[in-house]
């Protein structure tokens, strides 16, 4: 599986590894730090994946643990990929850091699955119409061109062996954002899209009624080598990000969503290709 290393990821992959490690090993994160003569604060963050590990503190950590052989080589690969700056760094100033957050998990992610209730999803919107999207936001010129590029880099991703599955509202479709060129250009993208082999672009017809979780959109992550789900909220006032692996009380885990999103594809959704809705 060819996918991204992205910097944010990177470092929580290396910290998840460092605090299993340290755990088999039957240490404690007091006794770590008394070891190498550090703050104990030193290692929750290490831990913790608040900032990145340097190479010669992985290796300390890792001879320590006895952690060797090829899973060494790879963390210190992750250690180096972690210290390295993200592709969107000139961007952050137009980032809240759950967006950011999100960024990372979608370069990293090896499946993503989208909702979209209202508007196409950014990464398969074309230039026009994110312009006229945002401009109807009333988003300063300025801002507006970040976002603008922001989003076109992001396509990158869909050129990787990662894959994408997409269910759009047939509001999301038929709601006007622009002219009708730039209109008639983004189900054109839509369509040149789904004939992608990593990605497949489904909607559900208004005549579906009502279905599981279609009031918000929402966004699933699933990794490489790794367990855990990721669900991403986006609300009009907030962003919020779900792991499954921190379950919230009351609260619906990524796997509801994902289960949701299963549910829809399988009963309800129809293949962009076919004709009527627009």
């Amino acid at each position: 599986m060819t996918v991204a290393e992205n910097p944010m990821y990177s470092r929580q992959r290396l910290a998840q590894r460092l605090r299993r490690g340290r755990e088999d090993s039957g240490f404690t994160q007091q006794q770590v730090a008394e070891s190498f003569g550090w703050s104990p604060s030193k290692v929750i963050r290490m831990e913790s994946g608040a900032k990145p590990v340097s190479v010669p503190d992985a290796m300390a950590l890792m001879t320590k643990y006895e952690i060797a052989g090829e899973e060494a080589e790879r963390l210190v690969q992750l250690a180096r990929a972690a210290r390295q700056p993200s592709w969107y760094a000139g961007y952050k100033e137009i980032m809240s850091p759950e967006f950011e957050a999100f960024l990372a998990y979608e370069e990293s992610a090896s499946i993503v699955r989208d909702f979209a209730r209202n508007v196409v999803p950014g990464l398969l919107q074309t230039e026009e119409y994110t312009e006229a999207l945002l401009e109807s936001f009333d988003v300063a010129e300025d801002m507006r061109r970040l976002r603008v590029e922001l989003r076109m880099k992001r396509q990158k991703v869909l050129d990787t062996d990662a894959s994408f599955f997409y269910i759009l509202d047939e509001a999301a479709l038929r709601r006007r954002v622009g002219s009708d060129t730039t209109m008639q250009q983004q189900r054109e993208a839509l369509a040149v899209a789904n004939e992608r082999p990593n990605v497949r672009v489904l909607f559900v017809p208004f005549s579906a009624g009502v279905y599981p979780l279609f009031r918000s959109p929402y966004t699933i992550f699933e990794f490489p080598d790794s367990d855990d789900l990721v669900a991403y909220l986006e609300k009009p006032e907030t962003e919020e990000l779900l792991s499954e692996k921190t379950p919230r009380s009351g609260r619906n885990s990524p796997s509801d969503y994902l289960d949701a999103f299963w549910r829809v594809e399988h009963s309800l959704a129809r293949d962009i290709g076919e004709g009527g809705w627009w």
